[in-house]
């Protein structure tokens, strides 16, 4: 938490922040949705927002000034669009903090704050890109606000290593019966709730449709029963990534209706692996389980399939 520490620090030296926008594309933009989310239910002041960072460059919000702070992360800091935004946030006058895991490079020199985050099946969780915006929007909550669970959820992000480890060898017996499963599938269904949506978004662009061709769409668990239920029959494919939380009760209903037309859901609870543990903090940190548990099942099936999941048709080969 220091560097976290140190920027918030020299940002509220400067004045007071209003709001905290979260800015990036794809796989970067989805890994803030948690940090959003737990700013979302727990601030009575401060204002979040969330946008790609092609929209934020072309229709910027008129609340993007010195009162605003603007979070924006790169894997590679050569995304044009979000080093556009970050360049775009700083004339305004807003506090830039650029997450990358790749310095120096174009984010980082665009930046005002920079932190360089880890990234691999190795890294610690605490130290993941979705964990520092975490950090970065717990830390404002808690110092512009107060926050009565600031110590706790510190600990829970330490305390989440140990749970996911354990999670990732519990679950290849799973991982591998739908990987199979799955593995001719030209459609695959996202479900989610709570921080937990996060991660079936990112499931669904990143994974499915981004590194295996698979044609996928995210469903919120709580708008289920508002369309996309009429699609589900005995052959169609889901993964639903459950809650622990307050929004569990829409997975479960969406589930219970599911069941009774379709067998070919993949559910990963993470109560079953543990995160009861960490309390009522859990359904805040439920998409980082997701998103380094997840890694079992995507590895198994881009080997099933014979696609690794470093081929790409188009990414970073033609202009665009």
């Amino acid at each position: 938490m220091k560097v976290v520490k140190e920027i918030v620090d020299s940002i509220l030296e400067k004045g007071p922040v209003k709001t905290v926008y979260f800015v990036g594309c794809g796989g970067s933009l989805v890994g803030f949705f948690p940090a959003k989310y737990f700013l979302n239910c727990e601030a009575k002041e401060i204002r979040t927002g969330y946008m790609n960072s092609n929209e934020f460059v072309h229709t910027t919000p008129k609340e993007v000034n010195e009162s605003c702070v603007v979070i924006v992360a790169s894997q590679r800091g050569n995304t044009p669009e979000t080093v556009e935004a970050c360049k775009v946030a700083r004339k305004l006058g807003a506090s830039t903090i650029g997450l990358t895991f790749e310095v120096p490079s174009p984010l980082s020199e665009a930046a005002e704050y920079v932190i360089h985050y880890e990234f691999g099946d190795d890294s610690a969780v605490e130290n993941q890109k979705s964990s520092y915006a975490m950090k970065l929007a717990l830390e404002f909550l808690n110092r512009i606000e107060g926050y009565a669970h600031y110590e706790d959820m510190i600990a829970a992000l330490t305390k989440l290593n140990g749970i996911i480890d354990r999670a990732k060898t519990e679950l290849v017996p799973y991982a591998i019966k739908y990987a199979w499963e799955f593995k001719d599938d030209k459609v695959i269904y996202t479900m989610g709730s709570g921080s937990a949506w996060g991660s079936a978004h990112q499931e669904a662009i990143c994974i499915f449709m981004e590194m295996q061709w698979i044609n996928s769409s995210v469903i919120h668990s709580g708008e289920y029963f508002h369309g996309p239920f009429e699609i589900t029959d005995k052959n169609t494919a889901f993964l639903m990534m459950k809650s622990t939380g307050r929004t569990r009760e829409l997975d479960d209903r969406a589930l219970a209706f599911m069941h009774k037309f379709n067998d070919r859901i993949m559910v990963i609870d993470p109560k079953d692996y543990g995160m009861d543990e960490l309390g009522e903090l859990s359904e805040y940190l439920d998409a980082f389980f997701h998103t380094n548990v997840i890694r079992v099942f995507n590895n198994l099936l881009a080997d099933v399939r014979n696609h690794p999941l470093s081929v790409r048709r188009y990414m970073w080969k033609f202009a665009y």
